[in-house]
């Protein structure tokens, strides 16, 4: 069973919906996509990512995510708020105690004042608990509100809203792109913000965390950046690359069978 949010993509990507050929486009690769979601939910499950339920805490998660590896913005985030447990505490710190938490990810004074400037942002909007008015808000209006927090775009959006707020959405990240494009869901070559545009019209409703977390899985363990192990990939015979690699080793092994 897919994963069930509030909120169905198309309500924040219908407009991108041009003409009937782009329509039908859209219902084909819907299909093949709930298939693909199906294989790799089987054959990764639903693995956690190191998200938080808790909005607050992904906000800052989220933020001190970019240009980092995994590993040192966990330690960091883990360290920010074992140094400051409350948004309140947050945002009354200093940056450069805020910084001597998270330089050890490689993340440095910017980084530390979006982190500060973002828990005063949250603070002088809601109050002390911010959870249960980003949880009561609408898409539109929530996206709109984390999209303009500082150091937050709409990539960084749409995963604290697909993580810790339940909206059915579908953030395009290096792993969602590389694997569209071989795919052959969307065209080679696209800039982050146009992928993040285009692609989510694609996804079935209901599927977005499921096929998002499946993708990331499979392309840190399979459809890796240089070298994909089309071999080992269970989706192979739906992907424009996976089925290229087939045919390669179809005519080797008929080559071979000729040569013996």
């Amino acid at each position: 069973m897919p994963w069930n949010g509030r909120s169905h993509l198309t309500q924040l990507t219908s407009q991108l919906l041009g003409s009937c050929d782009d329509i039908r486009r859209t219902v084909n690769w819907q299909a093949r996509l709930t298939e693909i979601t199906s294989r790799l939910v089987e054959a990764y499950g639903r693995p956690s990512l190191g998200n938080y339920r808790d909005p607050v805490k992904e906000i800052f998660y989220i933020l001190l995510s970019a240009r980092t590896t995994e590993l040192l913005y966990q330690r960091a985030h883990r360290r920010l708020f074992s140094e400051f447990p409350t948004v309140v505490e947050l945002a009354g710190a200093g940056v450069d105690k805020v910084m001597k938490c998270i330089d050890r990810a490689g993340l440095g004074r910017k980084r530390a004042v979006q982190v500060v400037c973002t828990a005063k942002r949250l603070v002088a909007d809601f109050g002390p608990r911010p959870q249960s008015n980003l949880r009561a808000m609408s898409l539109t209006d929530c996206f709109a509100y984390l999209s303009h927090l500082p150091g937050l775009g709409p990539k960084s959006s749409l995963c604290i809203m697909m993580y810790s707020l339940d909206f059915d959405v579908f953030p395009v990240d290096v792993n969602v792109q590389r694997i569209a494009e071989r795919i052959g869901v969307i065209p080679k070559g696209l800039k982050h913000y146009q992928a993040q545009k285009l692609l989510p019209r694609f996804i079935p409703n209901s599927f977005g965390k499921d096929l998002h977390v499946a993708l990331v899985a499979h392309g840190r363990a399979v459809c890796l950046p240089l070298r994909p192990k089309c071999m080992d990939c269970v989706i192979a015979d739906l992907c424009r690359t996976g089925r290229r690699f087939q045919r390669k080793k179809a005519k080797g092994v008929e080559s071979e069978t000729q040569v013996s």
